[in-house]
Parts: C-alpha cells; sequence; structure tokens
C-alpha cells in the first residue's frame, strides 16, 4: 500500500519547519545535531543485535550461496527501478543533463536490458547518478535537522527521514493502480537491504579490526559517536557535491 498523502504532507512539513531551527544548513563541519541522542544509542544497540542475529548472516549467506551472474542480474533490475526516483530529484535539483542519463538508462534497460537485468545503458557509456528526496530538500536550503538512527535503516536526519517518503512516490511500484502484491514490494526490500548490507561488508569488518585494536591499545573510540560523525561527514559532502552540479 502506498503511503497517505497526510503521513508525506506531515513529513516534509515536520522536516522543513524544525531543520529551519538547525543553525547553519548543514551545521559546522564536526558538529552534529542529536537531541535525541539517548533514544538513538538504544536504537543503534538494536540494529547491531539484529545485524548481528539475522541481517548480517542472511545477506553474507545470500552472497555465498547466490551465483555471481544473478547477483549481477538483481542488483542490476533493483537499480533500474531507482532510475525514476532519481530521474525526478534530479530534474527538481536543475540538473537536466544528468537527468537525461538516468531517463535514458530507465528506458534503455527496461526495454532492451530485459527489465533491467542487463545494463545495456551503462555498456554504452551512459553514467549512472544518484539523488534523493533528502539531497533535493539540501539543494533547495532546508536545514538538516537533527540526527536519528533508524530501525533496520541506520543513520538519517529529519530531513531525509521525510525525504524517504516523498521519494516512495517516484517508484515505479506506485505508477499504477495495479500494484504489485505485498509479496513482491517485500522481496524487492529484503533483496535490496541484501545488496547493501554485502556492499558494507568489507567496512564492517575494518571497523571491528580497528575497535579490537583501539580496545587492546586503551584508545577505544565511543563507537556511537565515531558512527555519527562519519556519516554526517559523508552525507553533506555529498550533499555539497549536489549543491555545485554534477559533470
Amino acid at each position: 500500500m502506498r503511503p497517505a498523502l497526510p503521513a508525506l504532507t506531515f513529513a516534509l512539513a515536520a522536516a522543513v519547519s524544525l531543520s529551519a531551527c538547525a543553525g547553519t544548513p548543514d551545521g559546522a563541519p564536526g558538529h552534529a545535531n542529536d537531541p535525541f541522542e539517548p533514544v538513538n544509542r538504544a536504537m543503534l544497540g538494536f540494529n547491531v543485535v539484529t545485524d548481528r542475529a539475522v541481517v548480517g548472516p542472511a545477506a553474507r549467506a545470500y552472497g555465498d550461496y547466490t551465483p555471481g551472474f544473478v547477483r549481477a542480474g538483481i542488483g542490476n533490475v533493483l537499480r533500474n527501478l531507482r532510475e525514476p526516483v532519481v530521474f525526478a530529484n534530479l530534474i527538481l535539483q536543475g540538473q537536466p543533463g544528468p537527468a537525461a542519463d538516468s531517463a535514458f538508462r530507465f528506458a534503455a534497460n527496461t526495454t532492451v536490458g530485459l527489465g533491467g537485468l542487463f545494463d545495456v545503458a551503462g555498456r554504452e557509456g551512459v553514467p549512472r547518478h544518484d539523488a534523493d528526496f533528502g539531497e533535493t530538500l539540501a539543494v533547495w536550503g532546508v536545514g538538516e535537522g537533527p540526527y536519528l538512527m533508524l530501525p533496520f535503516l541506520g543513520p538519517s536526519t529529519l530531513r531525509d527521514t521525510g525525504g524517504r517518503v516523498a521519494d516512495r512516490y517516484a517508484h515505479p511500484f506506485n505508477w499504477s493502480a495495479n500494484e504489485p502484491d505485498d509479496a513482491i514490494r517485500w522481496t524487492e526490500r529484503v533483496l535490496r537491504v541484501g545488496e547493501i548490507r554485502l556492499e558494507l561488508e568489507d567496512t564492517f569488518q575494518q571497523m571491528a579490526r580497528e575497535s579490537e585494536a583501539e580496545s587492546e591499545a586503551g584508545t577505544a573510540q565511543d563507537p556511537y559517536v565515531m558512527l555519527r560523525g562519519i556519516w554526517l561527514a559523508q552525507r553533506r559532502e555529498s550533499i555539497e557535491a549536489a549543491r555545485a552540479g554534477r559533470d
């Protein structure tokens, strides 16, 4: 079922109004607007336990037992389904060139690429871009608002959380009155989480090794603060790139 319009309106209104109180649009470098830190820390603990018990093992099993060519095809389909979301946000950000790339990629890969199984546009040299509505709000001057740790989804901000809701409307699953059933929707979401988790596996392993080494040396950092700082820095960097315009 697609999200109700009042929920979207409330989310965006909250993102605009509350983030306006955040000072500078995205905060000073190294600064974290984190008034919900106790709740966020508890949510991080929940995510860590869930990842160790369910998400991580399931993602590794998916990676180990799924043939490479099958995973490549699934990854191509999932990325192709996001192209309309990327296209819409690039248009809203005033970037017609990259938007045209995304439109061509979706048309070519959906038809010639058999629903996105094959990245024929990529083989022709058409670059793939990424954009979301949280990023679009930032380009429009909306501040990031408080830092949030979402269940299962991980780090976010109030602005980006509102953006996630808006992005669902541009997804192809919401284009027709004959929407895919819940089984298809959940399969797409589970596969997307699995792909993202596998991409982060090396990063997780490196962070675990560094944390163990720091503990042995007596210089261990607070994992919550470290994750928050890394994520905010990377997110702000990608938003600055969007503001500057893409190649």
